[in-house]
C-alpha cells in the first residue's frame, strides 16, 4: 500500500514538473525586422524612421543624416562622417527585405532639399498619404561654429510628395505655430488629422496637439485649450510633459499610446522605452510602462540612443506592436571611429515586438 501511495504521489509530481509554465508576454529583439536595416547598397546606415503607410502596400520611411552607397565589403564598415543629411525607403510591408531607395539629385544627394546651399537642410519627421499625396512634415536646420554645430531655423515646413511614383511636388512653410515643433507623429482619425508638437520647457519637452481636416492640411489648424479647441496656437494646452527628447503616438485596437525614451545625449544615460494609453487623442495618457531597456551595449557601455517610433502596419499576427529606436554610437565611452572607419551598426535602427498586453491593451 505504501509503495502504491509512493508511486501515486511520483506521478502527480512529474506531471506537475512537466507541466508548461504559463510565462507572461515579454517584448523582444525583433532581429529578423533589425535586419532589414542591414543593407550595403542604397542607403547603408541612417537615423530617423519615421515610417508611412501607402495605399499600395508598402511603407515609406523617411531617414536623417544617412550613408549612402559607402560599403567597405572588405571591412564591412563605412565611414565615420555621414555623406547624405536626408532619404527615404520605400519596404514592401508583406515582404520588408524587397526595398527601393529614394535620393535627391544634388550634391549631396538629399532628398529633401531647397536652394543650393548645403549649410542648410532639411530632417524629416512624420507624415501621411492623402489620395495622390504624401505630406511630410520637415525641420529646417543651418550649421554653426559651436556645438551641436546645428540649429533648427523652422519647424514648419511640408513636403508634398506625389504618389505613386514618389517625386516631390513642392513644399510649403505653415504659419508659425507659437515656437511648437509640430510633425513629431500623425494619427488620423474622424476625418481630422492629429498631428502632435513638441517644444523645450527648459527641463525635458512638453507634447501639444493640433487637428485639421484630413483633407486640407492648409485649414485653419485648431490647437487643444484645456477641454476646447481653439484656433490660436499660443493657447495650446501641454498635453503630456516628460524628460525626454523623443515622443511618438499611435492608434492601436482603439487605444492611443504614446512612445516616449529616457532622455539620454550619449552613452551611459537613458536607456528605456516607456508606453502609456488614452482613449482618445488628446490624452490624458496613464498606464505608464516600462517595455524595454536597450541592450546594444559594447563592452558594457550602453550607446546614445533616441526615437521610439512605432509600425503598426507591420503586424506579426500575435498582438505585438512593432517599435523601432535608433541608436549614435557611444560617445565618449567607446571610439567606433578607428582610421577613419566604423561599423554601420552603431548607427542604424534596432526593432523590437512590444505585445499588447505588456502595454495594458486588451
Amino acid at each position: 500500500m505504501k509503495k502504491t501511495n509512493l508511486i501515486i504521489c511520483s506521478i502527480i509530481i512529474s506531471m506537475f514538473s512537466c507541466a508548461p509554465e504559463n510565462n507572461p508576454p515579454q517584448t523582444y529583439k525583433d532581429q529578423t525586422f533589425t535586419n532589414h536595416f542591414k543593407q550595403t547598397s542604397g542607403i547603408v546606415a541612417m537615423d530617423g524612421g519615421y515610417s508611412i503607410p501607402l495605399s499600395d502596400g508598402r511603407s515609406l520611411f523617411t531617414y536623417s543624416d544617412s550613408y549612402v552607397d559607402n560599403y567597405n565589403f572588405t571591412t564591412n564598415t563605412v565611414p565615420c562622417l555621414f555623406q547624405v543629411r536626408n532619404g527615404m525607403q520605400t519596404y514592401n510591408i508583406a515582404d520588408p527585405s524587397q526595398q527601393t531607395t529614394y535620393l535627391g539629385s544634388g550634391t549631396p544627394a538629399s532628398f529633401f532639399q531647397v536652394g543650393t546651399d548645403n549649410n542648410y537642410w532639411f530632417w524629416p519627421q512624420h507624415g501621411y498619404q492623402q489620395n495622390d499625396t504624401i505630406y511630410v512634415f520637415l525641420q529646417r536646420l543651418h550649421s554653426i561654429a559651436t556645438a551641436p554645430f546645428f540649429e533648427v531655423i523652422d519647424s514648419n515646413y511640408i513636403a508634398k510628395i506625389h504618389f505613386p511614383d514618389l517625386t516631390v511636388s513642392g513644399y510649403s512653410l505653415l504659419p508659425s505655430k507659437n515656437g511648437i515643433s509640430f510633425g513629431t507623429s500623425v494619427v488620423k482619425d474622424g476625418g481630422y488629422c492629429y498631428v502632435y508638437g513638441i517644444k523645450g520647457n527648459g527641463f525635458g519637452n512638453d507634447l501639444f496637439v493640433a487637428r485639421y481636416p484630413e483633407n486640407n492640411i492648409y485649414a485653419t489648424w485648431e490647437y487643444l485649450d484645456g477641454f476646447i479647441w481653439t484656433t490660436n496656437p499660443v493657447n495650446a494646452d501641454v498635453i503630456h510633459a516628460e524628460f525626454c527628447y523623443s515622443f511618438y503616438v499611435t492608434k492601436v485596437n482603439g487605444k492611443y499610446i504614446l512612445i516616449t525614451c529616457e532622455f539620454s545625449v550619449g552613452c551611459n544615460q537613458g536607456k528605456t522605452i516607456y508606453t502609456q494609453i488614452s482613449d482618445y487623442p488628446y490624452g490624458p495618457f496613464a498606464n505608464r510602462k516600462e517595455v524595454w531597456k536597450v541592450d546594444d551595449t559594447l563592452n558594457g557601455n550602453y550607446p546614445f540612443f533616441y526615437f521610439g517610433l512605432a509600425h503598426p502596419e507591420f503586424p506579426n499576427g500575435n498582438n505585438e506592436l512593432l517599435i523601432t529606436y535608433c541608436i549614435n554610437g557611444y560617445g565618449t565611452c567607446e571610439n567606433t571611429c578607428i582610421g577613419g572607419q566604423m561599423d554601420p551598426n552603431v548607427y542604424r535602427p534596432k526593432a523590437i515586438r512590444v505585445p499588447y498586453s505588456v502595454m495594458g491593451i486588451e
